[in-house]
């Protein structure tokens, strides 16, 4: 089998994998049905991934990569430390939003699968908060906020969008993520004090 033709049967494997999860959920999905979906065999998927924790750990990487490179694009393209900040989020929120399947594995069928899994959702949450925290000190270092912990508020604002994207996912008569990625990006950035007279207290 040619480089490119493995590579798209890996991708194939890896796109019905996620349908599989994110219907199915992680325990109840078979291999079998991720064949089955991908149009490949039980072969083809345990020449690409030992087993199925092993391909959900690789989506679950891939998500957190993606999410992470895609708020890094925004913020590049963004002026002033306050904006690169609110680009971030915002970047983060729509791309929750857009992929919303994979953002279930992540904010619900990761949870309570073991601690090979807690350790990536963790990590997942501290590259997030690293890259919330780096732009809030660059925010606060430029005077566009008062001093505060940006720690501490990173991880407080990943907080909230988890609680948030928890409870959409969860429950169908809520709203779609996309129609709330623009209010709670608002909500949060609010939440900083801004300098008033050039004094914070």
């Amino acid at each position: 089998m040619r480089a490119r033709d493995k590579e798209g049967t890996r991708q194939r494997i890896i796109e019905a994998a996620l349908e599989v999860f994110a219907d199915k959920g992680y325990n109840d999905a078979l291999v079998d049905d991720i064949a089955r979906t991908s149009d490949t065999s039980k072969g083809a998927f345990y020449f690409h991934f030992p087993s199925k924790h092993a391909i959900f750990e690789s989506l679950l990487h891939t998500l957190v990569e993606r999410l992470v490179n895609d708020a890094e694009g925004a913020i590049d393209r963004s002026e002033g430390a306050l904006d690169k900040v609110e680009s971030a989020l915002q970047t983060v929120l729509a791309t929750l939003s857009k992929h919303e399947k994979a953002t279930r594995l992540l904010f619900v069928e990761a949870s309570g699968l073991g601690r090979a899994f807690d350790r990536q959702v963790r990590a997942a949450h501290q590259a997030f908060a690293k890259v919330i925290a780096r732009h809030l000190q660059a925010a606060v270092d430029d005077g566009s906020i008062c001093p505060l912990d940006v720690e501490l508020t990173a991880y407080a604002w990943l907080g909230a969008i988890h609680e948030v994207l928890y409870m959409t996912l969860i429950d169908d008569s809520k709203k779609r993520l996309e129609t709330l990625a623009t209010p709670l990006c608002q909500l949060l950035v609010r939440s900083l004090k801004r300098p008033v007279d050039n004094a914070c207290d």
